[in-house]
């Protein structure tokens, strides 16, 4: 079972059944700022459907193809991040995160992203890891700047938001570059 402790405030643990309410009620009081850069907000509409989301999120970690942590303030769930894929034939990580906006700016995401790349090059034995933003979504972008992640390109209509395409950026970070003790 992935749990990690982040610092004295904040610790990482694998998404359970049981956080189904309380992780639908924190999706849906974020819900127009999470849309603007998330496509999957119209398909979650109860508890229900978040349900939903965590069992095959732990199937997919029963499978050994990545997992989804809920981000815990003092045990309350404050935002998500994992493992959205895990290529292992090329021991490639494609990283995902998402943090309520009240906790946005404090350094919570990045500080969380650091465990979770330790543990991907120690624990997982993973090689390569990949972050893909939206490119107007600066917030974003600046996690995986500050943790040494290289800048690879931009993909043109990555992806449909709802009602128009957005261009990705793609970061990336191979493991004989990654010192955490280096990163800021």
């Amino acid at each position: 079972m992935f749990s990690c402790r982040v610092n004295d405030r904040y610790e990482l643990r694998l998404l359970q059944a049981s956080d189904s309410d309380e992780l639908f009620v924190l999706t849906n009081a974020n819900r127009s700022y999470l849309r603007t850069w998330l496509p999957w907000l119209d398909s979650t509409n109860s508890a229900s459907d978040t349900k939903n989301f965590i069992h095959s999120t732990l199937e997919q970690f029963a499978k050994n193809q990545g997992f989804v942590a809920a981000i815990c303030e003092k045990k309350s769930i404050i935002g998500v991040i994992g493992f959205n894929q895990i290529d292992w034939q090329n021991r490639i990580g494609y990283l995902g995160y998402w943090l309520a906006e009240a906790y946005q700016g404090q350094g919570i995401m990045t500080i969380s992203c650091r465990v979770v790349i330790d543990y991907a090059f120690t624990t997982l034995n993973l090689n390569r890891l990949v972050i893909f933003c939206a490119s107007e979504n600066k917030r974003s972008q600046g996690i995986p700047q500050r943790l040494g992640f290289n800048h690879e390109g931009t993909m043109c209509e990555a992806e449909w938001l709802y009602d128009h395409f957005v261009d990705h950026e793609i970061y990336a970070l191979v493991r004989r570059d990654w010192n955490s003790r280096d990163t800021k």
